[in-house]
């Protein structure tokens, strides 16, 4: 099946949903990410113009970096005493990354999946899903599913859609320079110029805006960095007490990644973020190694090569496993 006609089918089937539904969500994983969370904002706007209202449910409300996208106003956070008929999950397909929000799936009548990841064993129940592991971002794939809609949508409407796509792309491609990028990323950024969106000012909001004591952390991070096996293997991380340190919430260290995953000689990154004490998110970028594979060991996933996890553990103790896991990994790809 053609990628359009697949993408019509889905909206189809989306759609007759939507409108048997008393209540519906849209949410996505925990630690929310520029792709997941703002293909959120965008359905949401674009159910409101189709006629129908939808909470966008969340786990976190630490989401300054999307105030462009007046995140506050179009978030809620999660609790017990929410019930939908209709759950709509975005960028994710496995129960590990739901978190808390198991009871939101748990409890509806339908719930459908659009996501990009490679494929888990823990799939969510769902009675329909659409999952694309080549998509370049779930963006797009809303873009496919709706494009027509969103040409007839109002000019505000329009550009509003069309920041948050652009968002997802930035996102998930790294600003156009990960191995993911194609000609879809391309066809949908030159989408969204027609939507009326002033695609360098995304970029620096999302991108480039940093405050001066995000800076410091940045550098604080940077200085942990360790070079192994001959420099091709690059570990970096950071604590809550740099987080303190700086005045900083935890969204002050996402994507730091990009800074160093292109660096000469290294092949593989992989940033060790304390959450709490004994405990470790990790996200893994590598050229050459399945990371995917690593991360699914621990309960993560993602992509072959962008992928995260959680550990529990000391630190010296999981970089020491994390370590003989890529070298064993390494040497299957060769």
């Amino acid at each position: 099946m053609l990628i359009g006609d697949k993408a019509k089918e889905f909206a189809g089937q989306l759609m007759s949903a939507v409108k048997s539904a008393k209540s519906i969500c849209l949410t996505t994983h925990i630690n929310p990410d520029g792709d997941g969370l703002c293909t959120c904002l965008a359905m949401k706007r674009i159910l409101q113009f189709l006629g129908y209202r939808s909470d966008f449910v969340v786990d976190d409300f630490e989401l300054d970096r999307y105030n462009n996208l007046q995140i506050l106003d179009n978030v809620i956070l999660d609790n017990d005493s929410l019930h939908y008929d209709l759950v709509i999950i975005v960028d994710l397909h496995d129960y590990q990354r739901l978190g808390s929000r198991v009871h939101l799936t748990n409890d509806a009548e339908k719930v459908f999946i659009l996501d990009h990841h490679e494929v888990e064993n823990d799939l969510i129940k769902c009675v329909n899903c659409w999952i694309d592991s080549k998509a370049v971002c779930t963006g797009w794939m809303l873009y496919a599913m709706f494009t027509d809609v969103i040409s007839a949508m109002p000019e505000a409407d329009k550009e509003y859609v069309g920041m948050c796509l652009y968002t997802t792309l930035l996102n998930d491609t790294n600003n156009f320079t990960n191995a993911n990028t194609d000609e879809h990323a391309y066809e949908l950024a030159a989408a969204v110029c027609r939507l009326g969106v002033k695609t360098y000012q995304v970029y620096r909001k999302f991108m480039i805006s940093r405050t001066p004591m995000e800076m410091r952390l940045l550098g604080q991070v940077l200085s942990t960095i360790e070079l192994l096996e001959n420099g091709r293997i690059l570990f970096m991380d950071s604590s809550q007490d740099m987080l303190n340190q700086n005045g900083l919430e935890k969204d002050a260290i996402s994507n730091l990644t990009r800074w160093v995953q292109d660096l000469k000689g290294v092949d593989t990154v992989v940033y060790f973020r304390e959450e709490e004490i004994g405990r470790y998110r990790l996200s893994l970028r590598s050229k050459t190694v399945n990371v995917h594979a690593i991360a699914l060991k621990y309960g993560g996933g993602g992509h072959l090569q962008a992928s995260g996890c959680s550990c529990e553990g000391m630190l010296p103790e999981i970089k020491k496993t994390i370590l003989e896991d890529i070298i064993a990994s390494d040497k299957m790809v060769h």
